[in-house]
């Protein structure tokens, strides 16, 4: 995780690389002066407290707390809506998702799990979570009413039946789906 100053965007200026477990890539999402990063690459969650950039940043792991404490390890992608951050594809359950509380931000707080498939990836909007289910080949709508208990509403194949991901339009009338398979077409 690389965190670079671009005040001038033509000349820009790796201040910090944040420790990690090695990975070709990871998923990173803020909330407010904090930064998420997860990996498939495992090490949990890495928080990072950029509020005293550009002179210093401070950093720690988050492997879960409650009955997920010390477990989570790899995820595939995050989300933050919110207050609250989303784990997708990690190394608990199937895979679904985790949701944790952003109350305190440095210390996310575990309050439930949708594990009903595993999910790639995901777009949180209002209460209802639209998890793209790659290996089901679809989406699915998932009440977040009660985080403690998500709820699968339903859910709907995908053109290439395998999702890679979802996304609203701007005007949140529509929602798009991607297939992670060659010359796959949008679904909306």
């Amino acid at each position: 995780l690389a965190i670079v100053d671009v005040t001038d965007p033509a000349n820009p200026v790796l201040l910090f690389t944040v420790p990690a477990n090695q990975s070709l890539w990871r998923e990173v999402r803020t909330y407010g002066h904090y930064a998420y990063s997860g990996t498939e690459g495992g090490g949990g969650i890495t928080i990072v407290d950029l509020s005293d950039l550009p002179n210093s940043y401070t950093s720690q792991v988050y492997t879960g707390d409650g009955p997920i404490a010390g477990q989570l390890s790899s995820s595939h992608s995050v989300c933050v809506y919110e207050d609250h951050l989303y784990i997708f594809g990690s190394n608990i359950g199937v895979g679904g998702a985790i949701v944790c509380s952003l109350n305190d931000p440095w210390n996310p707080t575990f309050l439930g799990l949708y594990d009903e498939e595993y999910c790639h990836d995901g777009y949180v909007y209002n209460d209802t979570l639209y998890s793209a289910e790659v290996y089901a080949g679809q989406f699915a709508m998932v009440d977040l009413t009660d985080k403690t208990n998500p709820v699968l509403v339903g859910a709907q194949q995908t053109p290439g039946q395998f999702c890679h991901n979802t996304w609203f339009s701007d005007d949140y009338q529509y929602l798009y789906t991607t297939d992670e398979q060659p010359n796959a077409p949008i679904g909306v």
